[in-house]
C-alpha cells in the first residue's frame, strides 16, 4: 500500500495525509478560507491567520512601525549564512524565473546595528530579477542545483515545511525545530499576503515566505517587521530591601536551632538584600513560583529566606556568601523538617499548614537548586538526598491538591502558586532524569492538575488589572488534557501559556526517555547493542506530539524565542528543550553521556565509544538543526556570545547543546569517510557543505581540502566552536563541566585518523 494515498488532481504529487492534499491544493485553486474578521485579508492556512492578528491587530501595534523599512539596494549579494536563504528558496516559485534554473529572487535588505552589513528581509515581497544574482563565496557549495530537480521527500520541502513564529528576537537567538514526522509531505503553499498583497505577476516570483530565513540559517533583524515597539525588553526587577528589623527578626528565629547550627549568624542586611535581588534577577523567571507583585519578604520563613538568598548569591557572582548561607540553610531547613512533618505534630489542614507546607517545599527547591551543579561545595549528592524529602512532602500534601478558589484574587493568587510550584517540582525533577540518567521521581501521568495561568495573568501587579487579563484568558486546560490533544489528530487545544507548553514539553521528554529505556531493555535482550532508535508507531506518535506541542507554542502571543521577552525566559528554554527532543529521538546520548562522573575525558570517552548513529533522513534532519543552532552564535561571533548572551540561558540551554554539538559531530563522521556506502544523498551534501561553510567562516584560511582530509577533523572542529560558546567563566561548575567535555571530545577525535586517509 502506498504510503501516500491522496493523489492531487492538478499535479503529480501525492501526501500521506488528507489535510496535507487539502492544503497543498489551495496552491492551485489560489483559495484562502481563513479570514480576518477585523480586515478584509484572508489566508490560507489557519496559522498565517493567527500570525496575522498578533502582528496587526494586538493592542499596541502601529502600523506605522509594521511599515517602515530601511531602503534597499535593488540587488543585495546575500553574505555568510545567509546565501543558504537563496539557494533553497522554493522550486516551485523559481522555475517560474525568465526560464532560467540560476536566477533567484533578490530579497529586500535592511541594516541591522549590530551588524553593519546587510541582512535579507523575508518581509518584503519582491519582483522577479532581470539578471542573475552574484555568486556567493559563502554557501557556493550548496548552489547549482537544477530547481524542480526533486520529488517527494526532498531536502528542499522539508526545509519549506518548517515553520518559525515571527516574535522578537535577540542575539542570543537559538531557531525553533520542527520535524514532521516520517513519512512527511511537503507543504510548500505558504503565504505571503500578511505582509502586502503583491501584484499578480509579483505573486508567482516572489519566493515562499517558509525559506531558511524563517528557520535561523539567516540572521534576522534584531527588531524585524512586525515587531511591536510599545514591548519593551523584561526589565530587572527592583532592589529588595531587607530592613535591620527584619535581619534581626531572622537572627532571632536562627538562635532556636541552636542545635544544628552551633554559631548562628548572617551577612549584613546590605548583602542579604543584594542576595534577594539576585534570586529574583537571575534565577526566578526561569521557574516563577513566586508572586512578584504581592512578595512581602519579611514575612517569609526562615528556611526559605536563606535557602533564597544562597541561591541569589550565585547570581551575584558571591560563591563564598552563596555556600556559608547554604552550610545554614541546609540544615535550618531539614531541622525544620523533622520538627514539623516527622514528629507528628503537624498540624490538620488548616491555612498555616498550608503555608508551612509550602514554604518548605519552596525551600527544599532552592537548595537542590544550588547543590545539583557542582561535584562539590556543594556537592551534586546532595541534591539527590534532599529530593527525595520533597517528594516526601509533595506526596503527603497531594500530588494534585490544591486549595480552595473563592473568586478573589487573593484566593487566586494562593492557587496558582501552589499549582505552579508542583509542575515547576515535577519539570525539576525531570531536569535531573535529563542531566544525570535517572528515573523520574514524579511520572507523568500522575499529575492531573490544570496547567498553569499566562504570566499577563501572573504578572498583573493590581486586582484590576489581573481581572482584565482574566477574561482576556481562554483559560487553562488539565494537563493530562492538553497532553493527551497532542497526541490526537483532531486536537481541540489552540494553545497553552509559556509556563504550560514548558510543562507539557518536559512531560514529552520524559516519554522519550522511557520510550528509549525501553527499546534498550529489548535490543540488550535480543543480544543486539545500540544506541540508536528505531522507528516505531510510539516514535513516530511522538514526532506527531512534537509538532502539535510547536503548533500550540507559535499561537500562544507570549511565546518568543526572546530570552528578554516581557513574558520572561521560559519559551525561549522550551524551544531548546524541544530541539532537544527530536536530538534524543535518534540517538540516546543520556546512557552514554555520564555526567555524574564530573569527568571530562571520561565524559568525551564514553560518548565517543558508546554512542552510536545510522545515517537516515530523520538522522539528517536532526542533524540539520543542530547546525541551524549553531549558525547564529556563528554569525554573531562566539566569543561575544560566550560572554554577554550565554549568561541570559538556563542551564538547560547548556545540556541541549552539548548534545546538538555530539549528533552533528556524529553525522559528520559518518558523511565524511571516504567511500561512503550507500552513497551521501543530496540532502546530505548540502548540510555537509553548509558546515564547512561556517567551519570556514570561523577559522579563517582553513581549506575544504584540509577539513575533509580525515572523516574526524570536521567533526573537531564543529565540536570546537560549540565548546568556546561554554568556556567563560560561569555560575555553575556543570557549564563549565560541559565546555571541557566538548574540547575533550574534540582532542579525541583530532587524534583520530580513519585508515584510507594520509
Amino acid at each position: 500500500m502506498s504510503s501516500k494515498p491522496y493523489q492531487c488532481q492538478r499535479c503529480p504529487r501525492a501526501f500521506a495525509r488528507l489535510e496535507h492534499l487539502q492544503r497543498h491544493d489551495r496552491s492551485h485553486t489560489k483559495e484562502k478560507p481563513f479570514v480576518c474578521a477585523q480586515c478584509p485579508k484572508a489566508f490560507t492556512r489557519k496559522d498565517l491567520l493567527a500570525r496575522h492578528i498578533r502582528l496587526t491587530h494586538q493592542p499596541g501595534t502601529s502600523p506605522a512601525s509594521q511599515n517602515t523599512q530601511s531602503p534597499s539596494p535593488a540587488h543585495p549579494v546575500p553574505d555568510g549564512l545567509d546565501a543558504l536563504a537563496s539557494v533553497v528558496a522554493d522550486h516551485a516559485h523559481l522555475t517560474t524565473l525568465s526560464g532560467s534554473n540560476d536566477q533567484f529572487p533578490p530579497l529586500s535588505v535592511h541594516r541591522t546595528p549590530m551588524m553593519g552589513g546587510q541582512i535579507p528581509n523575508p518581509q518584503t515581497p519582491s519582483a522577479a530579477p532581470t539578471t542573475p544574482l552574484p555568486e556567493s563565496d559563502f554557501g557556493y557549495s550548496l548552489s547549482g542545483v537544477p530547481p524542480g530537480s526533486f520529488e517527494g521527500n526532498d531536502f528542499t520541502s522539508f526545509l519549506d515545511s518548517v515553520p518559525l513564529p515571527s516574535h522578537p528576537f535577540s542575539p542570543a537567538f537559538q531557531p525553533l525545530p520542527l520535524f514532521p514526522s516520517l513519512p512527511f509531505s511537503p507543504a510548500t503553499d505558504y503565504d505571503q499576503s500578511e505582509r502586502e498583497p503583491p501584484s499578480e505577476t509579483a505573486t508567482a516570483s516572489t519566493p515562499s515566505s517558509s525559506i531558511l530565513p524563517r528557520h535561523g540559517a539567516q540572521l534576522p533583524s534584531l527588531q524585524p517587521e512586525g515587531y511591536q515597539t510599545t514591548l519593551k525588553a523584561r526589565q530587572p526587577t527592583g532592589f529588595v530591601l531587607v530592613t535591620a528589623q527584619c535581619r534581626d527578626k531572622l537572627l532571632d528565629s536562627l538562635r532556636s536551632y541552636s542545635n544544628v547550627v552551633p554559631d548562628p549568624s548572617l551577612p549584613s542586611r546590605h548583602a542579604l538584600s543584594r542576595c534577594l535581588t539576585g534570586y529574583l534577577t537571575g534565577f526566578h523567571d526561569h521557574y516563577p513560583i513566586f508572586h512578584k507583585p504581592t512578595l512581602d519578604v519579611e514575612s517569609i520563613s526562615l528556611p526559605l529566606f536563606i535557602s533564597m538568598a544562597s541561591l541569589g548569591a550565585r547570581y551575584c557572582r558571591e560563591p563564598d556568601t552563596s555556600m556559608r548561607l547554604y552550610q545554614v540553610a541546609k540544615p535550618v531547613t531539614l531541622e525544620h523538617f523533622r520538627r514539623v512533618f516527622q514528629s507528628g505534630t503537624m498540624p490538620a489542614a488548616s491555612a498555616a499548614r498550608d503555608l508551612d507546607m509550602l514554604e518548605t517545599i519552596q525551600a527544599l527547591l532552592m537548595l537542590i537548586s544550588v547543590s545539583s551543579w557542582f561535584m562539590k561545595d556543594p556537592p551534586y549528592h546532595e541534591a539527590m538526598s534532599i529530593r527525595s524529602l520533597m517528594e516526601m512532602l509533595m506526596r503527603k500534601d497531594g500530588l494534585n491538591r490544591l486549595p480552595e478558589y473563592d473568586g478573589s484574587w487573593a484566593s487566586w493568587i494562593w492557587r496558582e502558586r501552589v499549582k505552579r510550584l508542583k509542575l515547576i517540582v515535577f519539570c525539576f525533577f525531570n531536569i535531573h532524569t535529563i542531566v544525570f540518567d535517572i528515573p523520574p521521581v514524579i511520572l507523568t501521568e500522575e499529575m492531573t492538575l490544570e496547567l498553569p495561568c499566562t504570566e499577563k495573568e501572573w504578572q498583573a501587579p493590581t486586582a484590576d488589572l489581573w481581572q482584565a487579563a482574566r477574561n482576556q484568558s481562554p483559560g487553562e486546560p488539565k494537563f493530562q488534557d492538553a497532553l493527551s490533544s497532542l497526541f490526537s489528530p483532531n486536537s481541540g487545544m489552540e494553545q497553552f501559556s509559556s509556563l504550560g507548553g514548558y510543562v507539557l514539553i518536559h512531560a514529552l521528554l520524559q516519554d522519550i526517555w522511557l520510550m528509549t529505556k525501553a527499546n534498550r531493555l529489548a535490543l540488550s535482550r535480543c543480544n543486539r547493542f545500540g544506541s540508536s532508535i528505531a522507528p516505531t508507531p510510539d516514535l513516530i506518535a511522538v514526532e506527531q506530539a512534537l509538532e502539535r506541542w510547536c503548533q500550540c507554542w507559535e499561537r500562544n502571543q507570549e511565546s518568543s524565542i526572546d530570552p528578554l521577552s516581557p513574558h520572561g525566559p521560559l519559551s525561549f528554554t522550551s524551544a531548546a528543550l524541544l530541539r532537544l527532543a527530536y536530538i534524543r529521538l535518534n540517538a540516546d546520548c543520556g546512557s552514554t553521556r555520564q555526567l555524574q562522573t564530573w569527568d571530562s575525558v571520561q565524559i568525551a570517552t564514553s560518548l565517543k565509544d558508546n554512542l552510536h548513529v545510522l545515517r537516515g533522513d530523520r538522522l539528517t534532519r536532526a542533524a540539520l538543526h543542530c547546525a541551524h543552532a549553531l549558525s547564529t552564535p556563528v554569525k554573531l561571533g562566539i566569543g561575544f556570545v560566550a560572554h554577554s548572551q550565554v549568561a541570559l540561558w538556563s542551564n538547560q540551554h547548556a545540556l541541549c547543546s552539548l548534545e546538538c554539538a555530539v549528533l552533528l559531530a556524529k553525522w559528520l563522521e559518518a558523511v565524511t569517510v571516504p567511500h561512503p556506502s550507500p552513497g551521501l544523498t543530496e540532502q546530505e551534501t548540502r548540510l555537509r557543505d553548509f558546515v564547512l561553510e561556517m567551519v570556514m567562516e570561523v577559522q579563517h584560511g582553513v581549506s575544504r581540502d584540509w577539513l575533509l582530509a580525515t572523516n574526524t577533523r570536521l567533526s573537531a572542529a564543529v565540536t570546537r566552536l560549540w565548546a568556546r560558546l561554554f568556556t567563560a567563566d560561569y555560575i555553575w561548575d556543570m557549564v563549565n563541566l560541559i565546555g571541557r567535555s566538548l574540547d575533550s571530545y574534540a582532542d579525541l577525535l583530532e587524534q583520530n585518523t580513519s585508515p584510507g586517509y594520509t
